[in-house]
C-alpha cells in the first residue's frame, strides 16, 4: 500500500475536498475515509501505477504537497493508497452544544 502525507493550512473541508478532486483528476477514486475530529483525515483510494506523479502534482496545485516514494514511480498496475492531511490549524477536539437532558 502506498502511504502519503500531506499539512493543510486551510479548512478542513476545503482540503479533504480538495484532496478528493485530486485523486479522481489523476484517474483514482476515493475507497473509503476516516475523518479523525478537525485535526487530521485520512482517504483510501485506488489509482492506476502510471498516474501516481500525476496525483502528487494535482496535490500540488491544490495546496497539498506531498513526495511520491521512490519505490512506487515503477508501479504499472493499479495501486491502494492512503493519503493523510495534518491540519495545522486542528485543535484536536470539535466541541458540540448539547441540550441539557429533561
Amino acid at each position: 500500500m502506498l502511504h502519503l502525507e500531506a499539512v493543510s493550512r486551510d479548512a478542513f473541508h476545503a482540503s479533504v475536498n480538495a484532496a478528493s478532486e485530486a485523486i479522481t483528476g489523476a484517474g483514482g477514486w476515493v475507497s473509503g475515509h476516516s475523518l479523525l475530529s478537525d485535526a487530521m483525515a485520512v482517504l483510501q483510494f485506488e489509482i492506476p501505477g502510471d498516474r501516481l506523479r500525476e496525483l502528487v502534482e494535482e496535490l500540488g496545485a491544490r495546496g497539498l504537497k506531498t513526495e511520491l516514494p521512490l519505490e512506487a514511480s515503477t508501479r504499472t498496475k493499479d495501486v491502494a493508497g492512503r493519503l493523510t492531511l495534518h491540519f495545522s490549524r486542528g485543535s484536536g477536539d470539535v466541541r458540540r452544544d448539547v441540550p441539557p437532558f429533561q
